[in-house]
């Protein structure tokens, strides 16, 4: 997966410095989001992969199921992509770009994971704590996980925190072993 991010990032980094400049920033995060739909498909997946398809087999499903929502622009970053045999890292791309326009938005994306559903106090009083952190908008995905037993896990971008319970018991267990 990092091997994927950094074969990916590249490619996100030139398309939000295109859409910045174009300001069509939203335009391209909807055609990548598109984009990124298609080729995680599992059929598509397999066309992608299956040396039998020709790089062109693969563009034209890719135009024709995007049509009129596929810019020239890109059709060239599709293009470039295949070419370079990189259309696997399509999500990936997408992800980055998402990533590069939250950035500039001053939004950051965070991913919660805990044992139990969060009550609707304790997740304005998380989404408050980690807007004053790294001051700017965070948007917040919660997700429950019961095997963490107890606590959570924050993720934001590389910073992440463990206060689970798994975590915890994991740490005792190791120190005891030694």
């Amino acid at each position: 997966m990092a091997e994927l991010m950094t074969i990916a990032r590249p490619y996100a980094e030139a398309a939000f410095a295109y859409a910045k400049e174009q300001n069509k920033l939203t335009e391209w995060s909807s055609m990548l989001s598109n984009l990124a739909a298609i080729a995680s498909d599992e059929a598509m997946a397999g066309m992608i992969a299956n040396p039998a398809y020709t790089e062109q087999n693969v563009l034209d499903i890719f135009t024709g199921v995007m049509g009129a929502n596929l810019t020239k622009e890109g059709k060239n970053l599709l293009v470039t992509m295949s070419e370079n045999k990189r259309l696997a890292a399509l999500a990936l791309v997408s992800e980055a770009f998402e990533n590069l326009k939250a950035i500039e938005e001053n939004r950051i994306r965070a991913t919660v994971i805990s044992a139990f559903e969060a009550t609707v106090e304790q997740k304005n009083k998380l989404s408050a704590a980690l807007n004053a952190k790294f001051d700017a908008e965070v948007e917040i995905n919660y997700e429950v996980d019961a095997s963490l037993l107890a606590g959570i896990k924050i993720k934001v971008g590389d910073w992440a925190i463990d206060g689970s319970a798994l975590s915890q018991l994991k740490k005792l267990g190791a120190a005891i072993a030694q």
